[in-house]
């Protein structure tokens, strides 16, 4: 798909994005790759209050088990699966029982959130700052994504973006309302404007604005969520 964008449509989004100078997003996990996972996951189709519910629940069961999950990595979150004797009970002591897809056939999150921890594992990506490192080399970053993808309702890419930048990587989540903003900015039908689309341009307004790209994402995500 083309991310061609002109120079005119990046002044009109820079005046935009003017209002958002100085907006900070929230500092993610940057020690807790388990954490990035199981946000970033559950994220999709849901209020964010639910996230941050789920969230809590892993930290209190994390706490129970004389562990700390702002320091989990890959294997610990793995591992709890076990101890709960899979997906379905982790759903219902932890997770939720949203769906990786609007059907009734779709896998629950949590099994995406196993299948997440169990790819990083295979390809040697325990830690976030594992993943931070693996973000300097393009090669070792693509295979984890392409495993990253596999897994039922994360083909998109929205989800491993938002993981990327969870933990401290920056970068652009093109969800559902960063792509409205794009296009009612610029006066063009929703359908037309790609995550790709979405990605480029504004990594080129950030950089007009003065923002790191997260900053960016989070600050217009907000505005939208207003909406």
């Amino acid at each position: 798909m083309s991310t061609t964008f002109s120079a005119e449509q990046v002044r009109t989004l820079v005046e935009r994005c003017e209002q958002f100078r100085g907006s900070k997003a929230p500092g993610g996990y940057r020690d807790s790759l388990a954490l990035c996972v199981i946000d970033s996951v559950q994220s999709t189709m849901v209020t964010y209050s639910t996230v941050e519910k789920v969230v809590d629940r892993y930290r209190a069961y994390r706490r129970e088990q004389g562990g700390d999950a702002d320091t989990d990595g890959a294997e610990e979150l793995a591992a709890t699966f076990a101890e709960l004797d899979g997906h379905e009970a982790w759903a219902d002591r932890i997770g939720t029982r949203n769906r990786t897809a609007p059907t009734k056939e779709a896998p629950l999150k949590s099994f995406a959130i196993e299948a997440e921890a169990i790819a990083l594992l295979g390809v040697g990506i325990v830690t976030a700052q594992q993943l931070r490192d693996a973000a300097e080399d393009p090669a070792g970053l693509e295979r984890a994504m392409a495993e990253w993808l596999k897994v039922p309702g994360q083909r998109s890419g929205v989800t491993w973006h938002y993981f990327l930048m969870l933990a401290g990587i920056q970068g652009i989540k093109p969800d559902r309302m960063v792509l409205r903003f794009v296009a009612k900015s610029l006066d063009l039908p929703l359908r037309t404007v790609t995550p790709e689309f979405c990605i480029e341009i504004l990594r080129d307004v950030g950089s007009e604005v003065c923002m790191d790209a997260t900053d960016l994402d989070y600050a217009i995500w907000n505005c939208e969520r207003g909406r």
